[in-house]
């Protein structure tokens, strides 16, 4: 029986190397130009409400290029340091409100006061996520982080002197020009978010480059070994949320300009929660989920805007597909093809090689 089959896996078995073979220049000529065609892609959506004459777009990607970079942020310290913070909300708003405070309180300049901002921010992520990461970590963390967004909502929805209570603050400022740019109109605060976001990702792109990042991976994946390696594991850590807040707290001071208004509820925790939705569904630990996610998550109920009645319907319907069927996200699967058709051109070279 076995050598009766034998000689007919054979020629399948050629059939197949023969078919790999073939295929090899094509699998490697896509997995080398698939990200370029994702990046152009991402200049197309970045250009197109920018050149166009809708302000209904101009407000969409104003919205989504926030959002994008704030996902972007909150990926360095959960996708990279594998750290589970709440509080990114909290950091975002606290941007928005300290940068009005400083413009419309004590005379700083829009630019000036994004720096100062970002120093405060980096302040007392220090003072919160120190205690956190060096005693307790994982999901205490999350817990101390949350208890200190709620904390902050409760505080900016009850200092009426300053915040406005829960009726909000409104915002009657424009960026300055830069550069003999004008941001006062729809178009300039646009180009501002996307401004955020390209510097978002050029800072978590340097972070995956670098020696820093590559320890933070390896915190992720095991600290007792990233301590035996000789890394410092509560300080990466530290640096990554610290980091992220800061982050979160600079496009923040982009909100408030293009919003005109800020509300206690921009703190809120489920602000969060739906930017690790985000994360999930694109991929966390990439550099493209954070975006892909956005698009998704944001941009599927505006296109079913028409659908009013049935578009979180869809929206969560996608959402679950997505976790059930792509664990790693959208990225991640895609980032898992090219592996495997890398891997199957190195398969194939030495066999065509061999005949």
């Amino acid at each position: 029986m076995s050598s009766a089959s034998t000689p007919l896996a054979q020629p399948r078995e050629a059939i197949g190397r023969t078919a790999r073979v073939a295929a090899a220049p094509r699998l490697a000529l896509l997995a080398r130009s698939l990200p370029i065609v994702g990046w152009l892609v991402l200049a197309v959506l970045i250009l197109f409400p920018g050149m166009g004459a809708s302000r209904y777009l101009l407000y969409l990607g104003t919205l989504i290029a926030l959002q994008a970079a704030l996902a972007t942020s909150l990926n360095l310290v959960m996708g990279y340091a594998g750290q589970f913070a709440m509080s990114h909300a909290a950091f975002y708003g606290f941007g928005a409100y300290a940068s009005a405070l400083l413009v419309s309180g004590a005379g700083v300049g829009f630019w000036i006061s994004i720096p100062l901002t970002m120093l405060l921010a980096a302040v007392l992520a220090a003072c919160i996520g120190y205690p956190a990461l060096r005693y307790t970590g994982g999901v205490h963390l999350a817990l101390i982080t949350f208890a200190f967004g709620e904390l902050a909502r409760l505080l900016a929805a009850n200092w009426h002197s300053v915040t406005g209570g829960p009726m909000g603050m409104r915002v009657l400022y424009s960026p300055e020009p830069l550069l003999g740019f004008s941001f006062a109109t729809s178009r300039g605060l646009y180009w501002l978010a996307t401004g955020m976001l390209l510097v978002s990702l050029l800072i978590v792109f340097l972070v995956q480059r670098s020696r820093f990042g590559r320890a933070l991976v390896a915190v992720r994946e095991d600290e007792v070994l990233a301590a035996f390696l000789g890394i410092n594991v509560v300080a990466h850590k530290l640096a990554a949320y610290v980091m992220s807040s800061m982050m979160a707290a600079m496009i923040g001071t982009a909100y408030a300009p293009f919003m005109s208004f800020i509300s206690p509820e921009l703190l809120n925790a489920h602000q969060t929660i739906s930017l690790i939705g985000v994360l999930i569904l694109g991929g966390i630990g990439t550099l493209s989920g954070p975006i892909i996610g956005t698009l998704v998550f944001f941009g599927i109920p505006e296109l079913l805007r028409v659908a009013q009645l049935y578009r979180l319907v869809i929206l969560g319907a996608v959402i679950i597909v997505g976790v059930l069927f792509m664990p790693q996200g959208i990225s991640g699967l895609i980032r898992q093809r090219l592996k495997r058709w890398t891997r199957d051109v190195g398969m194939a070279t030495p066999e065509a090689v061999k005949r």
